[in-house]
């Protein structure tokens, strides 16, 4: 039975709207689905209650794509991940503020991502309490409502993984050789990374790459 391909960007916001909706489009006319992962804030700075184009644009992909939760305050610099270490009362606070946030927004999502995927067993514990249906980690995939666990290794570019030469180049032998075996294929990328002509184009190469070795895409809507 073939895996699937699933396909994520984060770092949306003004400086990367361009670059994202650019490689958006092009994954589009090669059938490839994406997920966007959103966030109210990054880096104290950006705020979407004040970006009313990126604002506009995500509102727009609702029915079209999944969009996932990307945290509450999502840091651009630093090796600090905002859900990796948190206690389930620390957790529940800042999730507690996100949905608030990105309801009052018009974002009722259902789906969380945590940065950089690094996710503690207290926010894994508490998320249900949000109506949250789907989780993704490093680990893999949770469909919270059904107790049930996907092993499925991310592949990053970018999101603190990096973006060089050779590491995009493992990404793609990465995607392949797991999409032969069968297996499930997540590749993100930071949209922070998409204004390189290289990396865009070796990240749409990882994606190729997947499909043609018998990937199905799809998206992490699959997994409510």
């Amino acid at each position: 039975m073939p895996g699937r391909l699933l396909v994520s960007i984060s770092s949306i916001f003004d400086a990367t709207l361009d670059n994202v909706t650019s490689m958006v489009r092009d994954l589009d006319r090669e059938g490839v689905a994406v997920s966007l992962l959103v966030a109210p804030h990054i880096d104290k700075k950006w705020h979407l209650a004040e970006d009313n184009t990126t604002r506009e644009w995500l509102l727009g992909q609702l029915d079209k794509r999944a969009l996932m939760l990307n945290g509450f305050d999502q840091p651009v610099q630093g090796r600090r991940s905002e859900f990796a270490n948190l206690r389930a009362h620390e957790a529940r606070l800042r999730l507690k503020g996100a949905t608030r946030q990105m309801a009052a927004l018009g974002f009722d999502l259902d789906m969380f991502a945590p940065p950089r995927w690094r996710m503690s067993d207290g926010t894994l514990e508490v998320l249900s309490e949000f109506g949250f249906a789907v989780a993704a980690s490093t680990k893999g995939i949770y469909r919270l409502h059904r107790d049930e666990f996907a092993q499925a290794r991310n592949l990053s570019v970018g999101e603190g993984y990096g973006a060089a030469k050779w590491w995009r180049r493992n990404v793609i032998k990465a995607a392949e050789r797991g999409a032969e075996k069968g297996n499930t294929i997540r590749l993100s990328a930071s949209g922070r990374e998409l204004d390189q002509k290289k990396v865009r184009r070796d990240f749409l190469a990882a994606a190729a790459a997947a499909v043609e070795a018998g990937a199905e895409p799809a998206d992490y809507r699959d997994f409510r």
